[in-house]
């Protein structure tokens, strides 16, 4: 898996990338929080990198596949937020990269209610 990622001698690390998709979906309604990724031996060895946590990013010399989880409020119509979530960080990680993002994939790994966040259920990916 690359950490970095060379164009034209600028360098934009994973967690920068990470953390423009998780402003990106933190601004769609329908959204209440981040879910957590589960963890693999790469996650598990990175310290400080809390963004990584609820993205997987994945950089090529062509494009950017990335991979968000999250949970969402319990009036959400899950088919139109994911679509709005996939089209917002598409969009943001895009103008700011100035690469091409080929892939979002989102899965839904809880639903807030009001006593709290329900993870119960499996994950659910759209």
């Amino acid at each position: 898996m690359a950490e970095n990622n060379y164009k034209g001698g600028l360098v934009i690390s994973e967690d920068v990338i990470a953390s423009i998709a998780i402003n990106a979906a933190k601004d769609v309604d329908g959204v209440a929080g981040l879910g957590v990724r589960p963890k693999d031996l790469y996650t598990s060895f990175k310290v400080n990198a809390d963004n990584i946590r609820h993205v997987k990013v994945d950089i090529t010399d062509n494009d950017i596949k990335l991979h968000i989880y999250l949970i969402l409020s319990a009036s959400a119509k899950i088919q139109e937020v994911a679509d709005a979530v996939q089209k917002a960080v598409k969009a943001a990680v895009q103008n700011m990269t100035g690469r091409v993002v080929t892939k979002v994939d989102v899965t839904i790994s809880g639903i807030e209610s009001n006593s709290g966040v329900d993870t119960s259920a499996e994950p659910s990916e759209l």
